[in-house]
């Protein structure tokens, strides 16, 4: 009876460790799957299920179009510099033009002149040094920045010009592509992200909005594992207030506490370290050059086929100011909503990152194209969504629109005398909230603050 019971024991015993064996053998199955899912997926989603025929964005277009967009950008940027250098055409501006500004306020800031960088006449002066042909340029290139932009690119000013903008423009774009990566890790993804217009926009033009959209990505990848560093990127990012005033709204609607006390910190230090470092005259400066510029603005003296918002697109049509104002106030204040909405009520967290980032672009009336570059945020949300719950049908139509966007705004609008870019992102935001109303197939967000993988 013994002898029986032991091997009755023994054999229980080797029948639980089999099915331990098999049961973390079906774990270590199921984890390779999903991750091979996530991999994948903008390429399965590509390819159609058994039943539904193959997308045309497959996975060989997804690398072939942006492949050819980056060898036009590189073959334009050739010829404007050997149009500029060889053939000395002085009717071709220099490429990224916008920098001298970044430059020559760093430069003066670090020589004890930080108020100066508020003076237009004494900004020229530095800004014609460096740049021969801001003397034969119809307009100025003013600093109208706050204090905490200048003490971000305060460093700048060591490094002879050039030096510093290449130092610049690359930093900001890997900080941009790396966030891009952590939000849509697929491998296939790289192409879309290296050919996105939005990205050449910046560069040619020599503006912070790489800076600017991937402070603003990295804040919304980390809010969910570490909320107080998330705060201090969304703090950083009011270095462009304009773009950054519907954080701390999103992270109060949500209950993100730590973030948004990180937010106020990194702000209210920012801001108290520049006033001493350059003086609260700065500040009244900064003020007064805003005011100055918004009048500009308003009465038409400015490029205005470059300004896709609602304001701009009103006074291409000729409406009054106030009318211009009012419209503008109601695409702001339905944005508000739309992200009040998202952050308050449980949905999918990428549709609320989503949801975020494009109404961002329509709170100020005075944007420029090359901030379209967050569009690309956008994308790599949608795309995360679309790639876990599913595509509707125009979906991935429509995110070609928007990878397309900066470009259109640029080349079309000037030409067709209309800005339609506003109706690219009031769309865009308006299917976010359909999504996110309807519930389709969404996933509750964990809470914020807790760490996931």
């Amino acid at each position: 009876m013994k002898n029986e019971a032991a091997s009755v024991s023994r054999k229980r015993s080797v029948e639980v460790i089999f099915r331990g064996f098999s049961m973390k053998a079906r774990r270590r199955t199921d984890v390779h799957r999903a991750c091979t899912v996530t991999r994948t997926g903008i390429a399965a989603s590509a390819r159609g299920s058994g039943t539904a025929p193959p997308h045309w964005l497959d996975e060989r277009r997804l690398r072939l179009y942006p492949l050819a967009a980056l060898i036009c950008y590189v073959i334009l940027a050739m010829g404007l510099i050997v149009r500029r250098t060889a053939l000395h055409q002085p009717d071709v501006p220099p490429l990224a033009l916008d920098f001298l500004p970044f430059w020559s306020a760093s430069y003066l800031g670090l020589h004890g002149h930080a108020l100066d960088a508020y003076d237009v006449v004494k900004l020229t002066r530095i800004e014609t040094v460096v740049e021969p042909y801001m003397r034969d340029l119809n307009g100025i290139m003013p600093w109208l920045y706050p204090p905490t932009m200048l003490l971000l690119v305060l460093p700048l000013g060591w490094l002879p010009y050039w030096m510093a903008y290449g130092v610049f423009a690359i930093a900001a774009l890997l900080l941009f592509v790396r966030v891009v990566r952590k939000i849509a890790p697929w491998p296939q993804a790289i192409w879309p992200i290296l050919g996105f217009p939005g990205i050449a926009l910046v560069l040619v033009a020599g503006q912070a909005a790489c800076l600017t959209a991937g402070l603003a990505g990295l804040s919304l990848w980390l809010l969910r594992r570490h909320a107080g560093w998330a705060g201090v990127c969304a703090g950083l990012l009011f270095a462009k207030p304009h773009l950054a005033i519907l954080f701390p709204l999103a992270f109060l609607c949500c209950h993100a506490w730590r973030a948004l006390a990180a937010c106020l910190a990194t702000l209210l230090a920012t801001w108290l370290l520049s006033l001493v470092a350059f003086g609260p005259d700065t500040l009244l400066a900064f003020l007064h050059g805003v005011q100055a510029a918004q009048g500009t603005i308003a009465e038409g003296q400015a490029y205005l086929f470059r300004m896709p918002t609602v304001f701009i697109m009103a006074r291409m049509m000729h409406a009054p100011i106030w009318v211009a104002y009012a419209l503008h106030a109601v695409a702001a204040l339905a944005a508000v909503a739309v992200v009040a909405n998202a952050w308050c009520k449980p949905c999918a967290y990428p549709l609320r990152a989503a949801a975020l980032v494009t109404a961002s672009l329509l709170i100020s009336p005075y944007l420029y194209d090359y901030d379209m570059v967050w569009l690309g945020l956008v994308i790599a949300w949608l795309c995360v969504h679309g790639v876990a719950h599913g595509w509707q049908v125009g979906e991935r139509e429509w995110l070609v629109v928007l990878w397309v966007a900066p470009l259109l705004g640029l080349v079309v609008v000037d030409f067709v005398g209309f800005q339609f870019l506003p109706f690219v992102t009031l769309t865009t935001l308006v299917g976010i909230h359909l999504k996110i109303r309807s519930g389709a197939q969404a996933v509750l967000a964990p809470p914020i603050g807790e760490a996931t993988s």
